[in-house]
């Protein structure tokens, strides 16, 4: 049997981390993307973009937050959840990095600079159909945008059940 010349193996274990690094770069360019539609107005992230910016699960959590949400009240989720924020003025994406979580899930973790102050958004991102979206979102203040949507839905959920205590 005749050896593979060194080349052809080397490229065989290369191909698999470059087909990576090809999800890895596609990531990174929608995370970009996101934040620089700040530099050109108030992306509407909760509304006309939420399906090509959010995963179904999260969008789902979102709406259902919007939902019961008293009239003229706003929910759980008070602000744009991309730059955890309320006013995005001089939002500036400073720094972002990129890491393999699995595949098709990458975590982004983005520096933003305001004005006054600087602060980090860490996305989950999760490939479906080969584009990305955004599967939760990790805060200083928020572990975790998914955990605190549900808490919140099941704390409704329970309030909302008759009581059969007497």
């Amino acid at each position: 049997m005749a050896k593979a010349p060194r080349a052809v193996l080397f490229a065989a274990l290369l191909a698999p981390l470059q087909a990576q690094a090809g999800r890895l770069d596609t990531a990174r360019t929608f995370t970009e993307r996101l934040y620089e539609a700040y530099q050109h107005g108030h992306p509407d992230y909760l509304g006309a973009l939420a399906r090509v910016t959010f995963a179904p699960r999260l969008l789902a959590l979102i709406r259902h937050d919007e939902a019961a949400a008293s009239p003229g009240d706003v929910g759980v989720l008070d602000g744009d959840p991309i730059c955890d924020c309320q006013d995005d003025a001089g939002l500036k994406a400073e720094r972002i990095e990129i890491e393999n979580v699995a595949t098709g899930r990458a975590l982004a973790t983005v520096t933003l600079r305001f004005p006054a102050e600087a602060t980090k958004v860490r996305l989950d991102l999760v490939s479906r159909r080969g584009r990305w979206r955004v599967a939760d979102i990790r805060t200083k203040d928020v572990p975790s945008l998914v955990g605190l949507l549900e808490k919140s839905a099941a704390s409704a959920t329970a309030k909302a059940r008759p009581s059969t205590e007497p």
